[in-house]
């Protein structure tokens, strides 16, 4: 009898410890930050040097971050996740896998204030763009202006895209796609007519605007960063903004069990991001990812290759809905695109 009590507790004893590893850290160690932005080192390093508080970078694709989290799953080795897009980052909070109802102090500007998290499921760092159009200068004036202009029979075989499977800034995309066509499933007919007309889909941003450079495609639908970015270093190159332009704001969310002395480290760095401070570091990086415009009322540079914000028609993509459809699309496209074969 006393063997198996002794063996029922030692069983009881290492499952309260499998259960306390699930979401346990020795509070003050430094802080995980899974990041898909170029710039995260030079933030990590100027928020140690001014705070004195140590931060661990693990620097990786959108989409390989994602999936590190997801395995990861309930074992996070991360304390902050910071990516394009926050129909993913909704994705993570209904997992379970971050967490909901972050607030920071920060004087939102208007656009700010719109691209909050209904839920808390994340923070906005920043604004880019989910699909610019991308063309030479010498096609700029007969370039489509509008979604559905895709279609046209000229560009048959001359439109390209990322894979939103591959790259996770995608996915607005083609959610703005589905919305061009009414939303989920109904959008089904636009994007299947795109496909019809000879849609092209290539892995990132990089393959996609080389297509377009050598003259595979021509017109690129990629992240405006990207797009800016290719367009400085091209000049022969020119940007259009489609009407209507998805939002694609840059998010940082917090993995589910943290607490203590860790959360606050997480929310003092967030904090820092925001700052006049981090957002100038961020602008003056030099990477694509700094081509974003500022979410902040505070005094923040907005990087001089992009144009004047005002005037953009933006339209919201629900992150909350599309997020929630993310495991659904993803395979759908690759299907319907022919890209498993």
């Amino acid at each position: 009898m006393r063997r198996l009590i002794f063996v029922s507790l030692a069983a009881l004893l290492l499952a309260a410890a499998a259960i306390g590893y699930l979401w346990w850290r020795p509070q003050g160690e430094a802080l995980v930050l899974y990041c898909a932005l170029d710039y995260c080192g030079d933030v990590a390093q100027a928020y140690q040097h001014v705070s004195g508080k140590p931060v661990e970078v693990v620097r990786l694709g959108t989409g390989p971050l994602l999936a590190r989290v997801t395995a990861e799953g309930h074992h996070p080795h991360w304390d902050i996740a910071w990516f394009d897009g926050p129909e993913a980052a909704e994705g993570l909070a209904a997992a379970g896998l971050a967490m909901r109802g972050l607030k920071l102090p920060v004087a939102w500007n208007r656009t700010g204030l719109e691209e909050q998290s209904p839920d808390g499921a994340y923070i906005p760092s920043g604004l880019t763009l989910a699909g610019v159009f991308v063309v030479s200068r010498d096609f700029a004036t007969r370039a489509p202006r509008t979604w559905p202009e895709l279609l046209r029979p000229d560009l048959r075989g001359g439109v390209g895209m990322n894979n939103p499977a591959i790259s996770g800034p995608a996915l607005p995309v083609l959610a703005g796609l589905l919305t061009q066509g009414g939303g989920w499933p109904s959008g089904q007919t636009f994007v299947k007519a795109l496909r019809a007309n000879g849609l092209r889909v290539f892995a990132k941003n990089d393959a996609t605007l080389m297509a377009l450079k050598s003259g595979e495609i021509r017109v690129a639908v990629v992240q405006s960063s990207a797009a800016y970015y290719f367009q400085h270093r091209n000049s022969t190159l020119q940007v259009i903004l489609p009407h209507p332009v998805y939002d694609l704001p840059s998010v940082m969310v917090v993995s589910a069990g943290l607490h203590g002395q860790q959360l606050t480290a997480a929310r003092q760095f967030m904090q820092y991001v925001l700052s006049p401070a981090g957002n100038r570091l961020r602008s003056d990086q030099g990477s694509a990812d700094s081509l974003y415009w500022p979410l902040t009322r505070a005094p923040s540079p907005v990087n001089p290759l992009l144009p004047n914000f005002s005037g953009v028609r933006l339209a919201h993509l629900d992150p909350v809905y599309w997020g929630k459809l993310e495991k659904t699309l993803n395979p759908w496209f690759s299907r319907v695109m022919g890209l498993n074969q």
